[in-house]
């Protein structure tokens, strides 16, 4: 999966360099997409026309072992793609909701619409971090206009990684021309058919994806 989802993207950014002369990329964190970004990492690729953004971010210092930023930093941005520009969520702001404005200020210099998002997806339904009982949850589906990022909290706070979050909102996620979601296992396959099997968004907001028709999902699922 990985080597395939690799080339998936290769090709994404070298599509996206011909017609304009520039590529951007939507990436998540996790487990699963690891061996994707090191293989990314090693291909020839024309890294200084490509900008790099994520999904979503906890609100940790960019060096903290939580943060998603540098998680790309030790798999992905090495070696010749170093050479990408990566926008990151994480402002100097103390809280997630302070850094909003900075934030989406910040997003307005991706290359919109992404090339490619990829996402992942919780034992919750979740997805970037579009948590399920989020208080901010509605926001973020369903955004003031130019939003592309808010502040959220999970609730329940998820044990191994109990911070708030910036996420990309429902709206911006959906700003791209593919959306490829990434699983590992037989728990986040059996997830994954449940989301498939009903269609309220907030208690699964993998639906949100899964359920609408603008822009082309394929998932690629691992044992």
């Amino acid at each position: 999966m990985a080597e395939a989802v690799a080339g998936i993207i290769a090709e994404a950014v070298r599509q996206g360099h011909r017609r304009r002369g520039a590529a951007g990329l939507v990436l998540s964190g996790g487990g699963t997409p690891v061996p994707v970004y090191e293989r990314l990492a090693g291909l020839d690729l024309p890294w200084e026309a490509v900008s790099v953004t994520l999904a979503d971010e906890r609100w940790v210092d960019s060096d903290h072992p939580a943060s998603n930023e540098a998680l790309l930093r030790r798999t992905l941005l090495k070696g010749p793609a170093a050479a990408a520009r990566l926008i990151g969520l994480r402002t100097g702001a103390k809280t997630a909701a302070a850094g909003e404005d900075a934030v989406n200020r910040r997003l307005s210099d991706f290359p919109w619409p992404a090339d490619i998002v990829i996402l992942g997806m919780g034992a919750d339904g979740h997805t970037a971090s579009l948590f399920p009982r989020a208080a901010a949850l509605a926001r973020a589906l369903a955004p003031a206009a130019g939003e592309r990022a808010v502040a959220l909290v999970p609730d329940p706070l998820p044990p191994e990684a109990p911070f708030a979050r910036i996420t990309l909102t429902l709206p911006a996620l959906l700003d791209a021309a593919r959306i490829l979601l990434l699983l590992a296992g037989g728990e986040k396959r059996a997830v994954y058919e449940a989301a498939l099997a009903g269609d309220d968004i907030r208690s699964m907001p993998v639906r949100a994806i899964l359920m609408q028709t603008a822009v082309p999902v394929e998932v690629h699922w691992a044992p």
